[in-house]
């Protein structure tokens, strides 16, 4: 019985000791990634960049699974089913994690209890722009201009479950006006039309817009998110003249239920140090996505994501949709 426990006191003290060895091995293999957008998109691009910068801090290549379709849902549920060991982890995203649960019957994922939070990348807002030849410059200008004549205004949007067409239509609830929601199952084709002239009005995240604008092709007229946009400081909110309407276009790392601390832990780190790098804040920028100011503490982020979730779901309920 003695020598029993003896073997058993060993067995455990080997266990104990060797528990934190493995957690300081991590990541010995690569860690993959789940981007619900297809390669070469603005969240794969922002994926793609940030990633090779956290690779380098970690010593281990980080895989871009690339997962696109059903507004996100494919790649999103790949990821909360993917074995949480430390080696799966997502972007995910306002319209993943905030709209669909109130835009989709039976979401096969739970953005709160099926993900731990890990890094927020950026909260941009997003940007409405007009053809330059329309005869108003603000949106002050633009709600009074269609509420003279209603319905005489189009924009162009992605469709009108996704971002840019909630944002449009809580921008006619809020306003009372009417403009005239027109889908284009290509984002670029309903830029082009603007540009033409076309339709009158596009919104998008704000690098979309930006080279027109400097092109002088594109006229900025308002940004939905809680800050006026790093590239844009003289193109105001929407809340300024709305006040209350705040829309955000955020993308998150986040990993799977279960994934252990050390390895959440030590991917916030690498994050946070990659965002405050000024080449990267200065790419970000360029890019019309900024940086956020720091990857935050998953307790902060998983507040963030109960308060986006209640958030989208006044807007949509108040635009009148139902989930399908």
């Amino acid at each position: 019985m003695r020598q029993s426990a003896k073997w058993a006191a060993c067995l455990l003290a080997a266990i104990w000791v060797q528990a934190p060895a493995a957690a300081e091995t991590w990541p010995d293999k690569p860690i993959h990634l789940f981007v619900s957008q297809g390669a070469g998109g603005g969240q794969d691009s922002i994926a793609r960049y940030l990633t090779e910068k956290v690779g380098a801090i970690l010593g281990q290549a980080i895989i871009i699974e690339n997962r696109p379709g059903a507004g996100g849902i494919i790649g999103t549920q790949a990821a909360a089913r993917a074995t949480p060991d430390g080696y799966n982890f997502a972007v995910t995203s306002s319209a993943t994690m905030a709209s669909n649960p109130h835009l989709v019957k039976n979401l096969p994922y739970d953005p709160l209890n099926d993900f731990i939070p890990v890094a927020m990348l950026s909260k941009p807002g997003f940007l409405i722009s007009a053809n330059p030849n329309v005869p108003f410059r603000t949106l002050s200008e633009l709600i009074a201009y269609e509420k003279a004549s209603p319905g005489r205004l189009t924009v162009a949007i992605d469709g009108n479950r996704n971002a840019s067409g909630l944002t449009a239509g809580f921008l006619n609830k809020t306003a009372g006006i009417n403009i005239r929601l027109v889908p284009y199952s290509s984002p670029a084709q309903g830029l082009q039309d603007t540009i033409s002239g076309s339709v009158d009005l596009f919104i998008s995240p704000p690098g979309v817009h930006l080279s027109h604008i400097a092109a002088g092709k594109l006229r900025p007229i308002a940004v939905s998110g809680i800050t006026r946009e790093v590239s844009l400081p003289d193109v105001p909110m929407i809340g300024e003249t709305l006040p209350g309407f705040r829309i955000l276009g955020w993308l998150m790392i986040s990993a799977p239920k279960g994934t252990p601390a050390e390895p959440i832990a030590r991917m916030n780190a690498a994050f946070d140090r990659v965002l405050k790098d000024k080449l990267v804040i200065e790419w970000m920028q360029n890019f019309g996505s900024p940086a956020n100011a720091g990857a935050g503490t998953p307790d902060e982020l998983r507040s963030f994501v109960r308060d986006e979730i209640a958030l989208w779901g006044r807007m949509i309920s108040d635009i009148g949709l139902d989930a399908q």
